[in-house]
């Protein structure tokens, strides 16, 4: 049986048993046109759910915060304008016919421990029109290491600091502007992580918090969101936070490439020629050009649904709309998963993955994109294709480096990452400053993506990387290598001590539910 999938900047048919089950997402909801989206973000001011109109909250005294997201998503890049810009544009507009002054406005990137954006990627974002109004005195990134903004706010009932920063606490109201693509997103993450620091988010982005329960990907059941929330509603304590979510549909892909995500029954003869030939075509491109041409498609997604108001009632509908876009469905689970992953990761925008996030985005995002179960079965295995290069990008990825020279040849084990390592780079002077100054990911950060991990490395018998040339990064990863395809479903049988496969087409994007 063929498996279209990625490996990196490269497109493959692979060869998996002919009893194998290949998992597709389910086609694009409809979404929202950007020529209507304005008219639905101020129906939801308008009709916010458990709030007053955004109008009545306002007035020409009124210090407003607005927050957004970094380009961690959506992702795949949509092309402009970009919804921020748009979403935003309206909000600025019906700020504006309230009375509320624009020198009282601040607009902040909730960047949290993620690097900066640069000055170029906030116009991406927002506009050339946004930028020259506000750019650099009333709109740039949030800065967790900033000691004149952070403020300590209190503690949860668990003892967690709250950290945020001062314009926050000190501005009439804070609206966050969201995409959602994932349960992962929105809700009280939004302004407890987006405006968060090491010392609010350490607590919850940690071992502890995932070891027994997964659900790193999804507020229900999860230790981790419960921590968030504690966290956010000290902070409701001190300002008042108004939230408008857009849920993104699964629209990866624009119409003309709709054949990378359906199944080969579904396809018509061209489509079904052009998965042929794709793979053949490819070997005959540099991987360097590759990598520019997958870097520079853009995706297609558009909002299901518009809403705004509080926190609790805003995210309700959002993630049943999530569910209804997002579930796949199955009548068990399997002895072994392969995963063919491109070079994409929201950690690595404009950059090669590294192998940290390689690890991290199978284990950490795809593994855990599920609602009752795992994909696969306890002591089952992973196979992950990709090959794996052993890059960096010099200034965005400077901590992961450090994380794979000094932390990965000690340990594994995320325990003793966090004892060991952890406070150590989240302190470190110079890390401090290329998160600060240099568009890095904050010390911290590696650490981070690493946790999340936590239950899938105990969960599994075994992770195989199928890709590389050597077992070189394998073995420094503390995982398995298999040469090709055939060898590592050898050893995963070996290890699981079943033959049931499963295969998954992301992107777009899927969460499993298993129907046993």
């Amino acid at each position: 049986m063929k498996y279209f999938t990625y490996s990196g900047n490269n497109l493959i048919n692979a060869n998996l048993p002919d009893d194998a089950t290949i998992l597709y997402p389910r086609p694009a909801v409809a979404g929202i046109s950007k020529g209507d989206i304005p008219a639905h973000v101020k129906q939801a001011f308008d009709n916010p759910l458990d709030m007053p109109p955004l109008r009545e909250m306002v007035d020409s005294s009124s210090r407003i915060l607005i927050a957004f997201d970094d380009n961690c998503q959506p992702f795949p890049a949509t092309a402009q304008p970009d919804i921020r810009q748009i979403m935003i544009g309206a909000l600025l507009e019906i700020l504006d016919a309230a009375g509320v002054k624009k020198e009282n406005i601040q607009l902040m990137c909730a960047v949290a421990l993620h690097r900066k954006m640069r000055p170029a990627e906030l116009a991406t974002m927002l506009g050339k029109k946004i930028m020259s109004e506000f750019h650099p005195h009333q709109l740039g990134n949030f800065d967790a290491e900033d000691p004149d903004d952070i403020v300590l706010v209190g503690e949860t009932s668990e003892g967690e600091p709250v950290e945020t920063t001062r314009k926050a606490i000190e501005s009439d109201l804070v609206i966050y502007v969201d995409s959602i693509q994932i349960p992962l997103n929105g809700g009280h993450k939004s302004v407890a992580v987006g405006l968060g620091t090491y010392n609010s988010i350490a607590p919850h982005h940690a071992p502890q918090m995932t070891q027994e329960k997964p659900h790193v990907m999804q507020p229900e059941g999860s230790d981790m969101h419960s921590c968030i929330e504690r966290i956010s509603r000290v902070i409701l304590e001190h300002t008042k936070i108004m939230v408008l979510e857009a849920t993104m549909n699964n629209a990866t892909y624009a119409p003309f490439m709709s054949y990378m995500s359906k199944p080969n029954d579904q396809c018509n003869f061209l489509e079904k020629s052009i998965k042929t030939m794709t793979p053949l075509s490819l070997k005959l491109v540099p991987e360097p050009l590759r990598f520019k041409i997958f870097k520079n498609m853009r995706s297609d997604y558009s909002p299901i649904n518009i809403n705004a108001g509080s926190i609790d009632a805003v995210h309700e509908p959002t993630l049943a709309a999530l569910r209804d876009q997002l579930l796949v469905t199955a009548d068990r689970q399997f002895d072994t998963m392969v995963f063919g992953l491109p070079d994409l990761s929201p950690y690595s925008i404009d950059a090669r993955i590294n192998p940290v996030l390689v690890l991290s985005d199978v284990l950490g995002y795809v593994f855990n994109w599920f609602y009752n179960k795992p994909f696969v079965k306890p002591g089952g295995v992973v196979i992950i294709m990709n090959p794996v290069f052993e890059i960096f990008h010099p200034e965005y990825h400077v901590a992961y480096e450090k994380f794979w020279n000094e932390v990965l040849p000690e340990t594994h084990d995320p325990y003793e990452m966090q004892s060991v390592f952890q406070d150590k780079f989240a302190r470190d002077p110079h890390l401090i400053d290329c998160y600060r100054n240099r568009y890095a990911h904050h010390g911290f950060h590696p650490f981070t993506v690493w946790y999340w991990a936590t239950y899938p490395l105990k969960y599994l018998s075994r992770v195989i990387l199928v890709g590389p040339k050597n077992d070189s990064s394998a073995k420094r990863l503390g995982v398995a290598w298999a040469p090709d395809l055939d060898h590592a479903l050898g050893q995963a049988k070996e290890a699981s001590g079943g033959s049931d496969v499963v295969a998954l087409t992301i992107p777009p994007f899927m969460y499993m539910q298993v129907n046993d």
